[in-house]
Parts: C-alpha cells; structure tokens; sequence
C-alpha cells in the first residue's frame, strides 16, 4: 500500500512476483507479454492473473490435441448441452434461464450432422443413446415453439 508521504514510500519495497511453474516453458515473446521474470510487465501480469481465457481458444487449443473420435464425442456434448440451455430448459453458467430458439435450432442441426458422421463407429448402445438424446431435443424443442 502507498503511503502519502514519499520517505515512507521509499522504505516500502513490494514483493517480487514469483513465477508460475509453467511461466519457463513460454517461448521470450509470449513470456514478455504476459508479464513474466523474463517480461517488464509484473504489474499486468498481477492484474490479469486471475482473468479467465477466452473459450473459444480453450477449445481450439484442446481439439489440436485430441483424436478426432475423441473430438466428435466432445462436440456431441458440447451441442447437446447447448441446445438444452438455449431453449430455456437449463440453467447457464451464471444461474440465469436465457431463450434462444434460433441458437437451438442451429445446436441440434449441428448435432444431426455430427450424429451422421459418427453413428456407424458406435455400437449399439451408444448409437440408440445419441439418437435418443437428439429425439429429446427436437421433441423439447417442438413443444417450446408451440409455447411461443
């Protein structure tokens, strides 16, 4: 904390900002940018500290390391998920109910394609849960439209 007066604020020296374990293995530019030993930015660094990434790159940086099998499945989630939460019918992160029908059209198409592209890797009981699970959707997703 600074003080007013400027012999105290010499005496007063703050703490060097330790590294995080995986700070050495950035590359000097990025290093630099965020703030690292290697970097003169300490201050930002602090300030965006605890700021969460963006989520689309997130999702980019995971899906260059998965097989595509493994990939499919996840976005069968992902946009099983989605379209639950733009209907309404699920809470998002926040807590909040939010309607979207054009965004869960789009989310159970995507999922319909996916399903088509995938169901003849899966066995049985794996393709009657997906076809099962889209069936759902396209249901709730009937029955929300008459509501409107």
């Amino acid at each position: 904390m600074q003080s007013s007066n400027s012999a105290e604020s010499d005496s007063v020296q703050e703490p060097e900002a330790m590294p995080a374990e995986n700070d050495e293995a950035l590359p000097p530019d990025v290093a630099a940018e965020s703030g690292t030993p290697d970097g003169d930015q300490g201050d930002s660094r602090r300030q965006t500290e605890h700021q969460m990434p963006d989520p689309s790159t997130l999702v980019a940086m995971a899906a260059m390391h998965m097989p595509t099998a493994d990939l499919m499945q996840v976005l069968v989630t992902v946009f099983d998920a989605h379209a639950w939460r733009s209907m309404g019918l699920v809470a998002d992160h926040s807590g909040e109910i939010h309607k979207d029908m054009p965004s869960a059209q789009l989310s159970i198409d995507c999922l319909a394609f996916l399903v088509g592209k995938i169901e003849n890797s899966l066995d049985e009981a794996e393709r009657r849960d997906i076809q099962r699970r889209l069936t759902d959707l396209r249901m709730n997703y009937v029955a929300k439209m008459r509501e409107s």
